[in-house]
């Protein structure tokens, strides 16, 4: 008896560690600004939280919110520099009403595919950079995902000239609609799950949102007639998981650790799955009744022409826009002989 008293004490005590210890987890609320629904962004969050959970013995569980659950989409980012919410998901860009150097790292047009996007960002003196403006807000970032190019949007009308443009009431994210408003569109900043309802109301005549396999889930293929490529404005873009310095410091080195070798996985597995699903993608739109349309070349380099200003522009106005542009470029210049000798196109 006294043996059975012995053993069930043990028990109750080590029932008791496990439940204190299990009591310790950092949890960590993650507020996306992206719909999770919509393909890779769903397996990205997904595997994100399962590994990070699983590798650190449940002692860090990420939990992702969609958005508007813990804030705003427009103050999401805001509220991760204050520390009143402890992480978001999202894309530098969304950050650019502190600094238009963030649209950089999240994606620029005319810019590079997404293998020579990760060698400036992770070999090439990005990522120092990037953390450089972060930190200066206060915030942690580090990249998860990066996708190929996007549709270049979605029209109920074709765009033959740049007068087409004038006073066409789009959704355009980013340094690319900073690109459409200066030749002549009237941009609107609308939240990716309002397009469609925005577009049936008149509120939108066009929009450019994601891939072909994003805008298809989103519905857009349903409110327009036209689906124009190349997508000049991003031909590759990071997203990331961004978490409030002092809760990041909180973190063992061995939990960031794996907080960022999860999110190399995740990167490196979503390069090859974003790539393989366009394909079935545009063929669903296309049986659908979508017209696929390139862009002509004088609307190209309409639109490369009208890029240069706006990044001159914004140089001259902000030094730090200047300082990662000016470091991208050099990196692309470098990048630029070896793809011309080495690549066959």
């Amino acid at each position: 008896m006294i043996k059975l008293l012995a053993i069930a004490g043990l028990a109750i005590n080590a029932s008791l560690a496990t439940l204190a210890f299990a009591s310790e987890a950092t949890v960590i609320h993650v507020a996306s600004t992206f719909p999770l629904s919509l393909p890779l962004f769903s397996e990205a969050v997904g595997r994100i939280s399962e590994q990070v959970d699983s590798l650190t013995d449940g002692q860090v569980k990420l939990v992702f919110h969609v958005p508007g659950n813990l804030a705003p989409v427009s103050d999401t980012m805001n509220r991760v520099s204050t520390g009143e919410i402890k992480a978001a998901w999202s894309t530098a860009g969304q950050f650019s009403g502190h600094d238009s150097a963030f649209e950089l790292l999240s994606s620029i047009p005319f810019g590079p595919r997404s293998i020579e996007y990760m060698a400036w960002m992770f070999e090439g003196g990005g990522l120092t950079l990037s953390r450089e403006l972060f930190t200066s807000y206060g915030i942690h970032n580090v990249p998860c995902l990066v996708l190929p190019p996007e549709g270049a949007g979605w029209f109920s009308k074709e765009i033959r000239s740049v007068d087409d443009l004038k006073g066409l009431r789009i959704r355009f994210f980013g340094l690319g609609g900073r690109v459409m408003k200066r030749l002549g569109a009237v941009v609107l900043p609308i939240p990716p799950g309002d397009i469609v309802d925005a577009i049936k109301s008149g509120e939108l005549e066009a929009a450019e949102y994601s891939l072909p396999s994003m805008d298809l889930t989103l519905g857009l293929q349903n409110v327009a007639n036209y689906y124009y490529f190349p997508g000049w404005h991003q031909q590759s873009t990071f997203y990331e998981l961004y978490i409030n310095d002092a809760t990041w410091r909180e973190l063992t080195p061995k939990q960031q650790d794996t907080i960022e070798t999860v999110c190399a996985a995740v990167m490196r597995d979503g390069i090859s799955r974003a790539e393989s699903m366009q394909m079935d993608a545009l063929n669903e739109i296309k049986k659908q009744g979508i017209k696929l349309r390139r862009w002509s070349p004088e609307l190209m380099l309409t639109f490369e022409a009208a890029w240069t200003a706006v990044a001159e522009e914004e140089m001259a106005l902000n030094p730090k826009f200047k300082e990662i542009y000016k470091s991208y470029e050099r990196f692309h210049g470098n990048y630029e002989a070896w793809k011309r000798f080495s690549y066959l196109h």
